[in-house]
């Protein structure tokens, strides 16, 4: 098989780092196919709605139903929403 690369910058790119490299310019591009696969894996919608399934859980399976009243509890009526609130 035989590629041939017609965009000059990207040839000249690949030449200036398999000599930085001291490697050839077939394991260059060969390394660069293997980052961008990995990254594709990493950023697979799948991947990350499994990652952030379950954050931000709090344990209560009622939180729907209560959530005014529970804002109401942890709002200052005079401050506001705000971290200082048990510290005043």
């Amino acid at each position: 098989m035989s590629i041939q690369i017609l965009d000059e910058k990207l040839v000249q790119q690949i030449e200036r780092l398999a000599q930085q490299e001291r490697r050839q310019q077939v394991e260059i591009i060969a390394r660069a196919l293997h980052l961008y696969e990995e990254r594709l894996e990493a950023t697979d919608t799948s991947s990350f709605l499994l990652a952030i399934a379950g954050l931000g859980s709090s344990g209560q399976g009622d939180v729907a139903e209560h959530d005014e009243e529970i804002l109401a509890a942890e709002i200052d009526p005079r401050r506001g929403w705000g971290l200082e609130r048990d510290a005043l």
